[in-house]
């Protein structure tokens, strides 16, 4: 790893996920430029915009659903699912496909949260993923958007600091340091 040159926090939120960052350099001790990183997502089917905040939702479209490449992202392939903005709009019409509230389910001691539960009330023909799962895709979005736009300052060679709420058990803040790692 080289020296860092952003020192960048994440907030996982329940309902947004955040990147806040400072260039380390530009700092002199009392004066620091803190800086949001707007994030890169999609907005709706093929269209990609940057908005300061990624809403903490997943989106698990039929496969007949969307047209091939509705879904991907400038650093993507092919992929089976949306993150952010188009997943809050479109699960709100079809909520058996949306993934929400992953982070009270990650702290949820009631269930397996390595367990492929949500979206909770999907029928079975419904892909599902399990609560870790979820916060590692907003994390790897971010990490994404972060090497999208900082593309000579990689994610994985800078400052990083995930938030993990106070209230969360043993269990759940472990998942999440682990989704992080």
């Amino acid at each position: 790893m080289s020296e860092a040159r952003f020192s960048i926090g994440i907030d996982l939120g329940t309902t947004h996920c955040a990147l806040s960052y400072v260039d380390l350099a530009a700092c002199d001790g009392d004066r620091v430029a803190q800086q949001v990183l707007p994030v890169p997502q999609l907005t709706a089917p093929g269209t990609v915009e940057s908005l300061g905040l990624l809403p903490s939702f997943i989106y698990l479209p039929h496969a007949s659903e969307l047209a091939a490449g509705d879904l991907e992202l400038p650093w993507t392939g092919t992929q089976d699912y949306a993150v952010g903005e188009m997943a809050r709009s479109r699960g709100a019409a079809t909520p058996i496909r949306l993934v929400s509230s992953a982070k009270s389910w990650l702290c949820h001691a009631g269930v397996d949260r390595r367990a492929a539960i949500l979206p909770a009330d999907a029928p079975q023909e419904v892909t599902r993923l399990s609560p870790l799962d979820a916060s590692l895709r907003y994390l790897n979005h971010l990490r994404s958007a972060w090497d999208q736009a900082q593309p000579t300052a990689p994610f994985v060679d800078q400052e990083i600091v995930v938030t993990i709420p106070a209230s969360f058990d043993p269990a759940a803040r472990e998942l999440t340091a682990e989704a992080a790692r």
